[in-house]
């Protein structure tokens, strides 16, 4: 078993006063790298460990080193439960997961395989505390995942796959004009179709701000959100305390590696639209997108998407970032994709092998009975 000891140091980080002093390194480790994502810096880590830790059972923060003593790679996870036929279950899973988006193994490229490696050795040889493991990476290449999965496959590693996420995104280059001009013709005729209907309703302005954002710009945001679809299924923020608490503290965030952007587009001095944004170092991320759905039939969030698309080219950023899974009314703006893995890494106990065989045996072959559907369920659900 290769544990790369000449090359990687390791420690755990367990208490959350520890996990304080990690701040410095953290951002510098962030700093070196090309690009990262929102849920990858430590001021989102803080604010989603501060909100949650009434629920967090343990905290679990490994830290890898080169020999120079330079921080290479962060792995945050923490511990949480799920169930299996009234038998509770020992997980642990990045800490900082929202929504579809977790946070991904926090180092440059090169050391992704070396780190999962160490990180997994660890858990098998000193951890006894926990049935299953859940990870998230980046997927560079095909080749790069089957090279991983043969690695797991030889150490005998119970894993499965459990999701492949495609998450559209713009790369910037040239300016907006070229970009809109490279859009297909029927994108470029609805958008200058909607803007004119709206420019005849009256006046139409865009505005940006950029955090700490004042409580009662953000308190408009939710109210909007929860007036719509989101609020009538329950997927608004109003509805997820947890979920509007970690957004409510990012709102206030000062901080160069991470920024939270507020775009709102407004209709005679009246808000139709607005966004929740994310600003990294090179990239611009929607997170949270709403409208008043009186205005559906000139659609405002398309044009809103727009206007933040030029504003990210005029902040001199290389990426716009959708930051979900991909839907068909993304694909006007864009054709390319990151490909996002999750796996599930499972302890050799009963109960996480069951788990095991119903992710990987079991599934496949019922998916398609609503009755065994039910069943599975109850099986295989954290």
């Amino acid at each position: 078993m290769s544990r790369f000891p000449e090359i990687i140091k390791t420690t755990v980080i367990t208490k959350l006063d520890e996990f304080y002093t990690l701040e410095q390194e953290w951002d510098q480790l962030i700093d070196s790298m090309p690009d990262y994502l929102p849920t990858m810096t430590f001021q989102w880590h803080r604010a989603w460990l501060e909100v949650n830790q009434p629920k967090i059972q343990k905290i679990h923060i490994f830290v890898f080193r080169d020999q120079e003593e330079n921080v290479i790679g962060i792995v945050p996870l923490v511990k949480t439960q799920a169930s299996l036929f009234r038998k509770k279950l020992m997980v642990y899973t990045f800490s900082g997961a929202r929504d579809q988006i977790k946070t991904l193994i926090i180092c440059k490229h090169e050391h992704h395989i070396q780190l999962l490696l160490e990180l997994l050795t660890h858990f098998y040889e000193k951890h006894h505390d926990w049935d299953l493991l859940t990870l998230r990476r980046l997927a560079s290449s095909h080749a790069d995942e089957i090279f991983l999965e043969r690695i797991l496959k030889k150490h005998h590693w119970p894993f499965s796959v459990e999701s492949q996420l495609k998450i559209p995104y713009i790369f910037l280059e040239g300016d907006f004009e070229s970009y809109f001009k490279s859009r297909k013709k029927h994108f470029r005729n609805e958008v200058k179709r909607k803007s004119k209907q709206l420019n005849k309703m009256g006046n139409v302005r865009y505005r940006v701000l950029t955090s700490p954002i004042d409580e009662k710009d953000f308190n408009r945001f939710v109210e909007m959100e929860n007036a719509g679809w989101k609020g009538n299924n329950k997927s608004s923020l109003l509805h997820r305390e947890r979920l509007l608490a970690l957004f409510k503290n990012l709102s206030q965030l000062e901080s160069k590696p991470l920024k939270l952007v507020m775009y709102k587009m407004l209709l005679n001095e009246q808000l139709i639209s607005a966004s929740l944004c994310f600003q990294t170092k090179n990239s611009l991320h929607v997170f949270k997108i709403a409208y008043d759905e009186k205005f559906k039939r000139q659609s405002p969030g398309l044009l809103l998407r727009l206007f933040e698309i030029e504003d990210a080219f005029a902040r001199g950023l290389k990426i716009y970032d959708f930051s979900g899974k991909a839907q068909r009314w993304m694909r006007d703006f864009t054709n390319r994709q990151h490909y996002v893995m999750d796996y599930i890494i499972y302890r050799k106990t009963l109960a996480s092998l069951i788990r095991y065989l119903g992710f990987t045996r079991l599934k496949p072959l019922i998916k398609h009975s609503s009755i065994s559907e039910k069943f599975l369920k109850n099986l295989i659900d954290e």
